[in-house]
């Protein structure tokens, strides 16, 4: 079955709701712990097909933004979304009161109560209507920017076209093609800045309808987060701050050196001279190379790749009115992931791709878990999976990059511990963005510098003017669509690079234990699935300030002059 092939329909609601009252009824009258079972059972089928229906809906309109038979689908399942929450609540509350509940923990593990106590803690049907509110101004953001028109050089270009131009080897380009992207924020500044306004109204108007103080812990218990908070991850920060933020400004050093320049701004982000490396062959022929790739790694990711290539499960290259970025989604019914991206011919086709092939494994092999709570992890597990696989397919760069590879490396790995400051200031700005609901827009931006000088003291922007206004975050669309999903990348960030660790010592053993993760799916919360992989949690004291050490320890091991 191809993806064109799989049966799409809306789900009508109001029947789903008389099936779901009636498993209900009989849940909460059996005294019978097997009819729970079964009724549990009926139920996970219920929510396989919901899921799949609604990410076919999603992702249509991803690759299309203009079509409209596209937009309205997913507009109709943004709008009943609310509907289906409440109506798996009041099983969920069934659940959280059966008398069989130690006994439905013995069967599918401490985490199947964990997340329902959380469901039942994010909603509630007072807040549908300020749901659906949230959802439409989310969706008005990926309209904002994904038809974004950008005229450069005679031409037009979206966001990611828009890409390659920012690291060509000539500066000048480098530097008119950003004051280009920056010319569009800019104009669209007001209507960026109107948007989230009402989305951090909202938000706290939602946390405070279901009893929080503010949206913070809301939003950590929407992100699944069960066995950490805002205390550990601020220490996180604090670390990353501590043993990060000097050794990038070192690599900035080297950088300035590498490319013979007095000064490096922000507009400066190649890594070498006479440009950075690029993938050699069309987006057919980078396919075709991944699926020799995957079938060397295991026999697992051999199938897995066949299947996501068969079946016609990606679409990855960049065209107009296809929604900017990358990410992995799934389809429950058919046990079925799906890459979608926006190959633009620069290195970043490369890590999107195995980035997000990480993410498709890791569903496909977690799809034998009992539960469909189970297929995904909560998000900062998920970016393990994803960001280590970016470091697993390490000894096959070459057939992509070729003569370029060792530059890819250094870029890579470079570039990947240097995101980690950055990272760190997306998740304090929004720590106090949800802190200062009613501030203004200017003060929002500079709130925005002034973490920069802490998280990024080494940026310069030049004479780009509206990066120095602070106004660079709107181009960050977690800030707006997943609040507090992005430290999430600096902790798998630092578990990914415990695996690359493992893997330059004994790769058999690394990927034993990255398989063994893949398969536990989200059976488990974050920390018992980083024991489980038998990496150190980032939590620790000391574990990034190791970790970091290994990476510095390679990086100054490269003679950068030489590549």
């Amino acid at each position: 079955m191809k993806y064109h092939d799989m049966h799409y329909e809306r789900i009508d609601v109001s029947e789903k709701r008389k099936i779901m009252q009636t498993w209900v009824d009989e849940f909460s009258k059996t005294d019978q712990f097997e009819e729970q079972i079964k009724i549990l059972k009926d139920v996970d089928q219920l929510s396989r097909e919901y899921q799949t229906y609604e990410s076919i809906a999603d992702l249509n309109f991803s690759r299309n933004i203009n079509d409209q038979k596209a937009k309205e689908e997913k507009e109709y399942y943004d709008q009943i979304s609310p509907d289906m929450q409440e109506i798996f609540n009041k099983l969920d509350k069934a659940i959280n009161s059966s008398p069989f509940k130690e006994k439905l923990t013995k069967k599918w593990g401490k985490t199947f109560i964990e997340k329902i106590e959380l469901d039942l803690k994010i909603f509630d049907p007072s807040i549908k209507d300020l749901l659906n509110k949230e959802t439409d101004l989310c969706n008005e953001y990926t309209k904002l920017t994904a038809g974004a028109k950008i005229d450069f050089e005679g031409k037009s270009y979206n966001l990611a076209g828009l890409g390659p131009f920012h690291s060509n080897q000539d500066r000048e380009t480098r530097k008119k093609s950003y004051q280009a992207r920056f010319k569009w924020f800019e104009h669209n500044s007001n209507d960026l800045d109107l948007i989230y306004d009402k989305l951090v109204k909202v938000r706290h108007q939602i946390a405070t309808t279901l009893g929080y103080d503010n949206f913070i812990e809301l939003g950590y218990y929407r992100m699944g987060r069960s066995d950490y908070g805002p205390k550990e991850v601020s220490n996180f920060r604090k670390q990353i701050v501590d043993h990060v933020v000097p050794i990038v400004g070192e690599i900035q050093k080297k950088k300035k050196d590498i490319l013979g320049l007095d000064a490096l701004y922000f507009y400066d982000g190649i890594n070498f001279k006479d440009g950075d490396p690029t993938p050699k062959g069309t987006p057919e022929e980078l396919v075709k190379k991944a699926q020799e790739m995957y079938h060397e790694l295991s026999s697992e990711t051999g199938e897995f790749f066949d299947m996501m290539v068969n079946e016609d499960l990606m679409d990855l290259v960049n065209r107009d009115g296809k929604r900017p970025g990358g990410f992995c989604t799934s389809f429950p019914k058919y046990d079925r992931p799906y890459i979608f991206s926006n190959f633009n011919g620069t290195d970043h086709d490369i890590t999107v791709l195995t980035h997000e092939a990480g993410h498709a494994f890791q569903c496909y092999s977690s799809r034998h878990q009992p539960l469909v709570s189970y297929l995904w992890p909560t998000m900062e597990a998920a970016e393990i999976h994803s960001m280590s696989m970016e470091f697993f397919t390490w000894p096959w760069m070459d057939k992509f990059f070729k003569e370029e590879t060792e530059r890819f490396k250094y870029k890579h790995i470079s570039g990947s511990l240097s995101f980690l400051p950055y990272g760190a200031c997306v998740d304090h700005f929004q720590h106090w963005v949800y802190e200062n609901v009613n501030a203004t827009p200017k003060e929002r931006n500079q709130k925005w510098l002034e973490l920069e000088s802490k998280y990024l003291p080494n940026r310069d922007y030049d004479e780009l003017d509206f990066p120095k206004s602070g106004g660079i975050w709107q181009g960050q669309l977690h800030i707006y669509q997943m609040p507090f999903y992005y430290i999430d990348y600096t902790l798998a960030q630092t578990c990914a690079f415990q695996f690359w660790a493992k893997s330059e010592e004994n790769r058999e053993e690394a990927w034993e234990d990255y398989l063994r993760l893949c398969k536990a799916g989200g059976s488990l919360s974050f920390t018992k699935l980083v024991d489980l992989a038998k990496l150190k949690s980032p939590f620790d004291d000391g574990c990034l300030e190791s970790v970091v050490k290994n990476v510095k320890n390679w990086l100054e091991s490269i003679d950068v002059q030489k590549l």
